[in-house]
């Protein structure tokens, strides 16, 4: 089971790990909410220290110069180590707990999610143009995406891209659709009408709100919808 201890920063840098892993995130940032869908699928004991992106503490800027967030914190015999950007830990992490696998078995098949991911690099630069304006532009970029991922599904013939459960690809995209669904909010009419243009996608996106994993990190799409009101604080929380 996933071991949480949620801290604010301080000025004095966390203790050394003995057992658990640490990741750095900052509250609503969806490039750590992909690596906690993981580290939950994974079933790894870690915890949770929370950053605040606009007061970070010297000791943080000391380890990761960068000031890359998320980090993943691992204890090693040779100290603490860290690793940087959402998808490299995703795949250590998928790697060092080998149960579950949640990358694909067949090599072309694990080579086309790869793609996949990239591809949906594109949802989203179009995902923060929409929330950067007030949802007013952005969204044709969006819907030229879910378009190549609804036939992907209908392709692949399966509830998941992962087959008959969440796999990586899964994971690495639902953090961005779950903040699609705020758009309800702006206009559930059209979100509606848009939404039905992509049935096998909006089944997986049904499915996935039903994933434990999924559930455990989850917002609501009015939680979404009044934090990316606040443009600053959406910009800290995806550039970080």
């Amino acid at each position: 089971m996933s071991y949480y201890e949620y801290r604010q920063a301080g000025a004095v840098a966390p203790p050394p790990l003995k057992d658990k892993l640490r990741l750095y995130h900052v509250d609503m940032n969806p490039y750590g909410h992909r690596v906690l869908l993981i580290l939950e699928a994974k079933r790894a004991k870690y915890e949770v220290y929370r950053l605040d992106p606009l007061r970070l503490p010297d000791w943080f800027r000391a380890k990761n110069p960068r000031l890359k967030i998320p980090v993943l914190e691992i204890p090693t015999e040779y100290g603490d180590k860290y690793l940087y950007e959402s998808v490299v830990i995703c795949d250590y992490l998928d790697e060092k707990y080998p149960r579950g696998p949640l990358h694909a078995n067949d090599p072309y098949v694990k080579a086309q999610d790869r793609l996949l991911i990239e591809r949906f690099n594109e949802l989203i630069k179009g995902s923060l143009e929409c929330f950067d304006t007030n949802f007013a532009f952005g969204s044709e970029q969006i819907l030229q995406t879910l378009d190549i991922f609804e036939k992907e599904l209908a392709t692949r013939g399966s509830n998941y891209f992962g087959g008959d459960r969440p796999g990586m690809l899964d994971y690495m995209i639902w953090p961005w659709v779950e903040r699609l669904y705020l758009l309800r909010c702006f206009n559930e009419r059209k979100f509606d009408e848009k939404k039905s243009l992509f049935p096998n996608f909006a089944d997986w996106g049904d499915q996935m709100q039903l994933d434990d994993v999924v559930k455990k990190h989850s917002n609501s799409p009015s939680e979404y919808f009044d934090y990316y009101k606040n443009a600053r604080a959406h910009s800290m929380g995806y550039y970080l």
